[in-house]
């Protein structure tokens, strides 16, 4: 099925981001040397800002997940979130989606993180570097599902990307799923996922946002190592 995106303005900067990274992408494969992207690229028209370095933002636009209080990760003045030893949740739910973050992988330790979309499917983070044969538990992977087509990682102490080209499950008028959520997602520039099929919800949903829906929270992993974020954004949309 093709994917949609929104009218106007918005679509036409996705699109031209999109036609950019496959431009780079082609360059790169015939001088045989990674996409290395912009990074901190600016959020196009009709993106909704959850992080782009204000700590008001946490209080905001987050919780600390399974609870009511704010995220209470802490913000430097480089803009740069470091999380507490717990997840955080976004106070609003979406659907389909593009979404971009940016994350650093500490010097030390695993670098185990991850995103979640509609707080179910989780993209991993983890520090994959020079692993030749990654598999559904390394960066880029669908968790514990579907490991990514190549690595793309870099090594820990670089910032990377992340953009995401979510599709939220459908139902049919009775309530019953009738397709799985699906995404395409880029790393660093380079497409680790190609419009891949979940299997259903990964091992980041813990027991709440049971089941699946049309919508649902962005979270951000940080109850295990502290992997750092900036830049966070997500244009709503139709994929």
């Amino acid at each position: 099925m093709a994917r949609k995106v929104p009218h106007g303005a918005t679509a036409s900067a996705i699109i031209g981001m999109l036609a950019a990274l496959a431009a780079a992408q082609a360059l790169a494969q015939t001088k045989g040397i990674p996409v290395d992207p912009k990074l901190s690229v600016k959020p196009p028209e009709g993106a909704i800002v959850l992080f782009d370095g204000k700590p008001e933002q946490m209080r905001d636009n987050w919780y600390a997940r399974r609870t009511t209080k704010p995220a209470a990760w802490a913000v430097d003045d480089k803009g740069v979130a470091t999380p507490n030893k717990s997840d955080i949740t976004s106070k609003q739910e979406f659907g389909d989606c593009y979404l971009h973050v940016e994350f650093c992988e500490p010097l030390k330790g695993g670098g185990n993180s991850g995103v979640g979309m509609q707080g179910r499917y989780e993209i991993q983070i983890l520090n994959s570097y020079g692993n030749k044969n990654p598999g559904a538990g390394d960066c880029g992977a669908f968790y514990s599902q579907t490991p990514p087509k190549t690595n793309a990682s870099k090594p820990a102490g670089q910032w990377q990307t992340f953009d995401i080209f979510f599709r939220a499950p459908r139902f049919d008028d009775q309530g019953k799923l009738v397709e799985k959520a699906r995404a395409t997602v880029y790393q660093n520039g380079t497409p680790v996922q190609e419009n891949a099929e979940f299997k259903g919800p990964t091992g980041i949903q813990y027991g709440d946002f049971k089941g699946e829906a049309p919508k649902g929270p962005v979270v951000l992993q940080g109850d295990h190592d502290p992997v750092q974020f900036r830049n966070v954004w997500i244009v709503p949309g139709d994929y």
